[in-house]
């Protein structure tokens, strides 16, 4: 387990942490990528470093049932999983008003991000 645990997020099967130096773990099941680490792992069994998250200043995790978000300090949204019902907001990207958004804070339901 990473030490000096300050943050964790719980999805339907998989969990996430942050430590005191922002670095982001993951694990559990990993059906639709939302460990954020590629789909080659199916069930990760022991928290793993997220490496494509090495270096962006987090402030927030989010679980959803089989999605996850990550709010950077900057406010930029990293987001990885399931999109069935569109929970990702890639409908967001079409707008390019909307690309350049910011955000304070993120926060997952089963299947619904705010």
């Amino acid at each position: 387990m990473p030490d000096k645990v300050v943050a964790m997020a719980c999805g339907q099967d998989h969990c996430l942490v942050v430590n005191a130096t922002g670095d982001v773990f993951s694990w559990g099941q990993n059906s639709h990528g939302q460990l954020g680490l590629g789909k080659e792992v199916s069930l990760q069994y022991t928290p793993v470093l997220i490496h494509s998250l090495i270096g962006v200043a987090v402030s927030q995790i989010a679980a959803g049932a089989e999605y996850t978000l990550v709010l950077t300090l900057p406010g930029l949204v990293y987001c990885c999983g399931a999109n069935k019902v569109g929970q990702l907001a890639f409908f967001l990207l079409r707008n390019t008003s909307k690309q350049s958004q910011r955000h304070q804070l993120v926060t997952c339901e089963v299947f619904q991000t705010v």
